[in-house]
């Protein structure tokens, strides 16, 4: 078992009204299982987590498989990052925990029964998430804290580093963030047309924070906040 992405979560105030929002905007199903909602349809396993922290902003998170989560967390530390769950089982099976990153990013790791796979395909389907971004205040050393917990190689192509599609799982690539708003991790989603797309997340309450812009490399790409402020990317023609 690898150290790849497993799953991902969304954190919002009302679970029902982010349940209505990805559910029209990707047409995924979300289920209510109590203090989660399970989604489903978007390649990777995901939840919408009824967020109770009033103190705490909402946020997306990424949850990445590991061998043993007592020595990542104790790499965590080592490396500056701060614990903020320690190892507690899930219901599911297994155990999870979470971490700020030395940016206050925040992330989780999983351990799982052996057998279980982490969703990979070589095609992205619309409506699924297809790779993720971290913005970091320093590029550089954030390569060096995901190269040391995860394992990853995270090649510097100049102002994106690109991150293994083979070691986390899907595509990924981390920046040097210059702007005042706090540095972030968010999804990007594939969609079939991100005119279309913008305009169901405004009228739905949404916010379009970056319309749509060419990717260098190929197609498009926009992001939007959602109804919690959580920042969430989506893609096209690619």
């Amino acid at each position: 078992m690898g150290t790849t992405i497993k799953m991902f979560v969304i954190a919002a105030r009302d679970g029902s009204l982010a349940k209505k929002f990805y559910e029209n905007l990707f047409n995924w199903k979300i289920t209510d299982v109590g203090p989660l909602l399970q989604i489903t349809g978007a390649g990777l396993s995901g939840h919408i987590l009824k967020w109770p922290h009033k103190d705490h902003p909402t946020h997306v998170s990424m949850y990445i498989n590991v061998e043993n989560i007592q020595e990542c967390l104790g790499k965590v530390e080592e490396m500056g990052g701060t614990v903020i769950l320690q190892e507690m089982a899930v219901p599911t099976g297994g155990s999870i925990a979470q971490f700020l990153d030395p940016d206050g990013i925040i992330i989780g790791v999983y351990h799982s029964n052996p057998h279980t796979e982490t969703q990979s395909k070589a095609e992205i389907d619309v409506n699924q998430i297809g790779f993720f971004e971290i913005a970091a205040r320093e590029g550089h050393r954030s390569q060096r804290f995901y190269e040391a917990i995860f394992n990853w190689r995270i090649t510097d192509d100049g102002p994106i580093m690109s991150i293994s599609e083979e070691d986390a799982g899907i595509a990924g690539h981390l920046f040097n963030w210059t702007h005042e708003e706090p540095p972030y991790l968010t999804l990007y989603i594939k969609v079939e047309d991100i005119s279309a797309s913008l305009e169901k997340v405004t009228q739905m309450g949404g916010k379009v924070i970056i319309p749509e812009t060419e990717i260098p490399s190929g197609g498009t790409f926009a992001q939007f906040l959602d109804l919690d402020g959580n920042a969430i990317g989506i893609y096209s023609g690619r």
